[in-house]
């Protein structure tokens, strides 16, 4: 026991050091790559629609359009579309209806700050704490509320009036807006609709097979040379002789401070998790992408190709999948609408390949949002094994998709399983009196955090220097005591476990609980 415990964490540490190793050999070839000239697009160029899915997004609409509005590309070939939903209207109602328990927490509260979190999702985030303190002081504190409520613009109304100003400003700009009148359904369910209404939104000349269907979340706020680079990706694939890419990622910077955050240790956390993320965003995501298109290129028995090909994920806010293919795939999918977009690509076999420049995005602003996000990407990985192991077109791709299968089913159970199993590891060897091996790699381990961390933040200083883009409510490391982040990099894997646990929790104790546990969009 004690010497499958030693080598056990020893792997855990080996594969966080090669998972560094790849995010700096990764950052760099981006940066390389983000550095190189990028022609103009020419007559050749695919046309692009950005899909905006918004949920109570009456703070960051406004944002996100103008930021998209202004993206570097032929005015004729960018279509934007803003995707709100009766969703919205339905909670709005629900909300009214519960008016009496919402005031009694309210009041109940203990100070402002307190009170504002209990209007998550009822108000925006940046408005709750001056509507809580107004409750709070009022001498009808019902009326008020209702009044409130009632007076805070839809995210629906917000895109109605905020559409045509941009359009002024931006003559030529194709924006739409679109509303999905069902009250059930998710963001996935959004997107579909809106792909759905793309017939009627795109010029004639939008040949699917030349047409990317691009996603940003409300708080996205993406490079300006964007899509320069996607042109510029499909043009070298055609003088190559290939197709255009079928996925196109660009992958997020979680490097903005959100309106909802706080102050306080919570907070402090929460950034070394946005700056800590950057590890799996090149080591993982962005160095799979890589791999994937430099095996293409070498051209190996489709074999051989099989197996070394790496799985990659869908990655929600800069996810540019090709017209054609995305209908052929069945579109996106409840729960999740980007993780299975990448498991069906990767068992078909399709290309992929990522951009070098980001998307700069909220960070998270509370440990619960943050364990909700993960909680709902651990319930898409295992619906996404059981997709693929169960779907007949999916099984029709043969060894592509057992491969892919075996994979993801692999790294899922270790997410679930790992953390258990280092814990099991470390209290064999106290237990064992095993000390000695266990104080070595505790060091080994404690210095290899200092240099991650280092590295990461070095990553994030660099990142957010080069993008070219708003950077209101950036959060650069020379705010804020930068030293005080790196302890709190030990607590980046009990964070990234949250999900799981989470969901685990849920699927127990679910029967017990007196509502379901949330597992949708994360509240801003």
């Amino acid at each position: 026991m004690i010497v499958a415990s030693t080598v056990l964490l020893w792997a855990v540490l080996g594969w966080g050091v090669l998972l560094t190793g790849r995010a700096v050999v990764t950052a760099r070839a981006l940066r390389t790559a983000r550095g190189a000239p990028v022609p103009a697009p020419g007559a050749g160029a695919p046309h692009v629609a950005l899909l905006i899915p918004a949920l109570r997004e009456q703070d960051l609409l406004s944002e996100v359009v103008g930021a998209v509005a202004r993206l570097d590309y032929p005015r004729e070939l960018l279509h934007v579309v803003v995707v709100t939903t009766e969703r919205e209207e339905r909670d709005r109602r629900g909300h009214l209806a519960e008016l009496p328990d919402l005031e009694r927490r309210l009041l109940a509260a203990s100070d402002d700050r307190a009170a504002a979190a209990q209007l998550s999702g009822v108000v925006p985030s940046s408005r709750a704490r001056e509507v809580a303190a107004r409750v709070r002081s009022a001498t009808d504190p019902a009326r008020v509320l209702r009044d409130e409520i009632a007076a805070t613009p839809t995210t629906r109304d917000v895109a109605e009036k905020l559409l045509p100003e941009v359009a002024a400003q931006r003559p030529g700009t194709a924006l739409h807006h679109v509303h999905y009148d069902e009250s059930s359904g998710a963001k996935s369910s959004q997107l579909v609709y809106a792909v759905e209404q793309l017939g009627h939104l795109l010029p004639r000349d939008a040949d699917p097979a030349r047409t990317y269907i691009g996603v940003y979340d409300a708080d996205s706020q993406p490079d300006r040379t964007t899509l320069r680079h996607l042109a510029h990706k499909t043009d070298r694939a055609e003088r190559a002789g290939h197709t255009p890419p079928t996925l196109i990622q660009q992958l997020p910077l979680q490097l903005r401070r959100p309106h909802a955050a706080r102050t306080g240790l919570a907070d402090l956390t929460l950034r070394a998790h946005a700056v800590a993320d950057l590890r799996r965003r090149m080591g993982v995501e962005a160095h799979r992408l890589r791999a994937r298109a430099r095996l293409r290129a070498l051209r190996l028995p489709d074999g051989l190709r099989t197996v070394l090909d790496p799985v990659v994920y869908g990655i929600g806010a800069g996810l540019f999948v090709r017209h054609d293919m995305l209908v052929s795939i069945g579109m996106y999918e409840e729960p999740v609408d980007d993780l299975l977009i990448g498991y069906k690509l990767s068992s078909a076999g399709e290309s992929a390949v990522v951009l070098p420049v980001h998307n700069l995005v909220d960070r998270y602003a509370r440990v619960g949002a943050l364990a909700k996000a993960y909680s709902l990407v651990a319930l898409g990985s295992v619906v996404g094994c059981l997709r693929l192991l169960r779907d007949p077109a999916l099984r029709a791709y043969g060894r592509r998709n057992t491969v892919t299968l075996v994979k993801e089913g692999l790294d899922t159970v270790w997410w679930f399983l790992g953390p258990p199993c280092v814990i099991a590891a470390v209290v064999v060897l106290s237990v064992q009196g095993a000390h000695r091996q266990l104080l070595v790699w505790a060091v080994a381990a404690g210095a290899y955090m200092v240099l991650h961390a280092l590295i990461s933040m070095g990553h994030a200083a660099r990142f957010l220097e080069s993008h070219e883009g708003a950077h209101e409510r950036a959060e650069p490391l020379g705010g804020g005591s930068p030293a005080l982040l790196l302890p709190l990099f030990l607590l980046q894997p009990v964070l990234h476990w949250l999900g799981p646990l989470r969901l685990a929790a849920a699927r127990a104790l679910g029967p017990l609980a007196r509502r379901p546990l949330a597992m949708g969009k994360t509240e801003r």
